[in-house]
């Protein structure tokens, strides 16, 4: 099952918390919480919304710098920086030069070919 939070409003340890609660009524398996974090837009985000995205990532299994083919690699690794302050994981992730992509079928615990 996937699950994608499209808002950015709700904490991730209220997701964590609402799919442990619908367990009692259906089986179902959760995979890890994956938080997406936009890697251009991060610094406005971070400054305007700092502690709804410290939420989202504080409790997050894996984080995301999404999109960061649009950025310079020392963007990429400031931001990188910044958000390892609040979690462990954080890997770089982008379709369009193929980075991270090979990390996260593994966090996922899929192989590509089943894709």
């Amino acid at each position: 099952m996937l699950f994608i939070e499209p808002s950015e409003i709700v904490l991730t340890h209220e997701m964590k918390n609402v799919s442990s609660m619908g367990l009692r009524d259906i089986k179902y398996e959760s995979g890890p919480f994956i938080t997406l974090v936009d890697g251009p837009a991060f610094e406005d985000l971070w400054e305007e919304r700092r502690p709804l995205i410290m939420g989202q990532v504080a409790d997050a299994d894996v984080v995301a710098v999404s999109r960061s083919a649009l950025m310079d690699a020392e963007r990429v690794q400031q931001t990188v920086s910044v958000l390892r302050g609040y979690t462990e994981k954080v890997i770089q992730l982008s379709t369009v030069e193929n980075v991270g992509i090979g990390e996260m079928m593994q966090i996922l615990d899929l192989h590509p070919s089943v894709l």
